[in-house]
């Protein structure tokens, strides 16, 4: 699958589109991802939306290399302000 190929840059591209696709905007995004309220993202939660969100399924190894990367307080989590900093990033 192709999706088994994805480097963090291409995550980035991928969430990037989903919200041109969908009319999101970071927040919305991240309420949909934040399945347990809890204000964070993990990788479960990550998996799961990108899967719902883009029908895309993501080795755990290529998670926790998403994660790694946006996680700029090193808790393994994701917040809203680490996403949107990450989303409005310029490559």
């Amino acid at each position: 699958m192709a999706d088994e190929e994805w480097t963090v840059t291409e995550a980035l591209d991928h969430l990037k589109q989903l919200l041109a696709n969908e009319g999101m905007d970071v927040e919305q995004l991240f309420d949909t991802m934040d399945t347990d309220s809890d204000g964070t993202i993990n990788g479960p939660e990550l998996a799961r939306g990108l899967k719902e969100l883009a029908g895309e399924r993501l080795h755990p190894s290529q998670i926790s290399q998403i994660i790694k990367a946006f996680d700029a307080n090193s808790d393994h989590r994701i917040d809203l302000g680490e996403l949107r900093y990450a989303l409005s990033e310029e490559e």
